[in-house]
């Protein structure tokens, strides 16, 4: 509290009391006189809040899809980094809320969230500003809810942030998302556009991977997205070959969680992991024409423990790799708040000329992004 609120609240309660008699209505009067002015020196804002997330990885390779081995005399990958360094600031104002996030990367800060959303009549909500789109459950957890310290290659593509204007709502088990976003090309004309569908079985799959607080019976989500990049130079005369379809399970039930997604991506459209993806020293490319999948299974050894496994497959033509990734990790997981740490071995395994390879990764996760 501040000088000037201590002053005046000082003040309140020395004029009070020098009025006040001894009995219990006068001090009642006093109490109520305290509280008044208290309340109305407080912000007009309510529910603001904010969170820090870390993630920290060390990697290791000694391997060509790490070093980018050309010359024989490249080193070894081995060294530490961050994947999150997040902030994040929200709150409400009357029928608004609004989000701010960022991510600081060396001395730069990267700008995340920043919107405003409201909601129309209790039908849906309405968000302007920058965000990412929900374009599969892979791309949209949150950080400190990823079960391996990296996404899965699909989501990694998405795993970025867009100025536009989306609605979202919900019938039922049903959840609905429709996105319009700048794209690629800016402010000018045509737009990155996303719709997609979610169907909850029982309490649905949650904002997290893995088997953490799944109940005795199966609760799982079925997504269904349409993606449409009109920005694509190749793509954007509205021949509708510059699209993606992709779907996607996650879910859980007893010691098990599982999650899978296949993505049908049309002629003119593509994509490439984020800078993060495993660290690699070149990003994976999706090829047009391609129908990458994945599949992953975990299991709750017990409260602190979960091991799991994922296998990937981009199903690339000869000019970008037909990669096959498989991973296996383990969470140690040290309680509500106090984060947990991540191990895990990821293999690339491509076609004869392009760089594969293993990596070892072993990270930690404290704090939150909302």
């Amino acid at each position: 509290m501040n000088r000037f609120v201590k002053t005046a609240l000082a003040l309140a309660v020395a004029g009070s009391a020098a009025n006040a008699g001894t009995g219990d209505n006068e001090w009642l009067a006093l109490d109520s006189e305290i509280t008044g002015l208290a309340t109305s020196l407080k912000p007009s804002q309510d529910g603001n809040a904010w969170a820090a997330l870390l993630r920290g990885t060390l990697s290791h390779s000694s391997d060509d899809i790490a070093t980018n081995f050309t010359a024989g005399d490249d080193p070894d990958l081995s060294g530490f980094g961050f994947n999150d360094v997040d902030m994040a600031f929200w709150g409400s104002q009357g029928s608004y809320r609004w989000r701010i996030s960022g991510d600081i990367d060396s001395s730069t800060f990267v700008l995340e969230d920043a919107f405003v959303a409201w909601s129309c009549g209790g039908m849906f909500e309405a968000t302007m500003g920058n965000m990412k789109p929900r374009v599969s459950r892979s791309n949209s957890v949150t950080p400190e809810g990823v079960f391996f310290i990296d996404r899965t290659a699909l989501g990694s593509v998405f795993d970025g942030w867009d100025n536009g204007l989306a609605v979202n709502g919900m019938w039922e088990m049903i959840n609905w998302f429709a996105y319009i976003m700048n794209g690629g090309n800016g402010h000018t004309r045509d737009h990155f556009y996303v719709l997609r569908g979610e169907f909850k079985l029982g309490e649905g799959a949650g904002e997290y991977d893995g088997a953490r607080g799944a109940g005795d019976v199966m609760n799982g989500t079925v997504g269904v997205s349409y993606v449409n990049d009109n920005t694509l130079s190749s793509g954007g005369d509205g021949d509708g070959d510059n699209a993606m379809i992709l779907v996607d399970f996650a879910g859980s039930m007893s010691q098990l969680g599982f999650s899978a997604e296949v993505a049908k991506i049309d002629d003119n459209f593509g994509g490439i992991t984020d800078e993060d993806f495993s660290n690699l020293a070149t990003p994976l490319v999706f090829d047009p024409d391609s129908t990458p999948w994945n599949l992953a299974v975990t299991f709750m050894v017990n409260s602190e423990w979960e091991v799991g496994a994922r296998l990937e497959n981009l199903d690339n033509g000869e000019f970008s790799g037909d990669y096959e990734i498989l991973t296996v990790g383990a969470n140690w997981y040290r309680g509500a708040g106090d984060g947990k740490w991540t191990i895990q071995w990821s293999d690339f395994d491509a076609d004869t000329g392009f760089d594969d390879g293993s990596i070892i990764e072993l990270g930690y996760t404290i704090g939150s992004s909302h």
